[in-house]
C-alpha cells in the first residue's frame, strides 16, 4: 500500500460496513495519549522501548487511516457505503449490503431487495402460487442462509426448510446451489464495477479478487 486507505475492495466494504455498526467515540484517545507520554519520558530502557513499540503497535497491511480523526475515517466509510447505493444496479447494491451490512435491519433490507429481484423472473401462476401460500417460497430462507452470520442460523439447514416449505430436501438442494452461482456472480459483478473507481481514486491499491 502506498498511501491508499484499503487493501483492495473487499476489505474497503467490510471495514466500512463494520464501521458503521460501531461506536462513534474517539476509543483510541487513550492510547495515543499513552504514546505520547512514553515518547517524552526522559528515562528509554530496552523495555520500556519493546512496551512503547507494542503500544504504537505495526502498520496494518489492509487497511491504512494514519493521519485521519476516527471522524474523518467514519466519513470516509460512509463515503464507500454510499458509492454502494449510488454507483451500483439495485441488484448488485442489495447483495452487497446483504453481504456485507452488519446491521440487521440494513441486511434485511439487502436480502428484500434480492428477493425482489428474483421473483420478478417467476412466471405469474409461480408468483400467484407463492403469493396465496408465501410459506411455499424457500427464497427469503436460503437468503437469509447464505447472509446470516452462522450463529444467528438456527432453523436455516436445508432440512429444516424443506420441513417448511414442503419440498424434497433434494430439489431444495439443487435450489440453492443455482441461487448461490447466480448470487456469486452478482456479487463480483458489483465488486469489477466497483474497484475500477476505487482505484482510480486512490482508495484502494489493487484488484480484490473473488469475493
Amino acid at each position: 500500500m502506498r498511501g491508499e486507505l484499503f487493501r483492495d475492495v473487499n476489505v474497503a466494504l467490510a471495514t466500512s460496513y463494520r464501521l458503521a455498526n460501531l461506536p462513534a467515540i474517539d476509543a483510541g484517545a487513550t492510547r495515543r495519549a499513552l504514546v505520547t507520554v512514553a515518547c517524552l519520558s526522559p528515562t528509554r530502557s530496552r523495555m520500556h522501548a519493546d512496551w512503547v513499540k507494542r503500544l504504537i503497535g505495526e502498520p496494518s497491511r489492509m487497511v491504512d487511516f494514519s493521519g485521519l480523526s476516527r471522524l474523518e475515517t467514519r466519513a470516509q466509510c460512509a463515503l464507500v457505503r454510499q458509492a454502494v447505493l449510488d454507483r451500483l444496479p439495485l441488484s448488485q447494491a442489495c447483495a452487497v449490503v446483504a453481504r456485507f451490512s452488519q446491521a440487521p435491519s440494513e441486511k434485511q433490507i439487502g436480502v428484500s431487495g434480492l428477493v425482489a429481484h428474483f421473483s420478478a423472473y417467476r412466471p405469474d401462476i409461480v408468483r400467484a402460487a407463492l403469493d396465496y401460500d408465501p410459506l411455499a417460497d424457500p427464497l427469503w430462507d436460503l437468503l437469509w442462509r447464505r447472509y446470516l452470520p452462522a450463529h444467528y442460523g438456527d432453523g436455516l439447514s436445508l432440512r429444516e426448510i424443506a420441513r417448511r416449505t414442503r419440498m424434497s430436501k433434494s430439489a431444495l438442494a439443487r435450489q440453492a446451489a443455482r441461487l448461490d452461482k447466480a448470487l456469486d456472480a452478482i456479487e463480483r459483478e458489483a465488486i469489477v464495477a466497483l474497484e475500477h473507481s476505487f482505484i482510480g481514486e486512490g482508495l484502494c491499491s489493487r484488484l480484490g479478487g473473488a469475493v
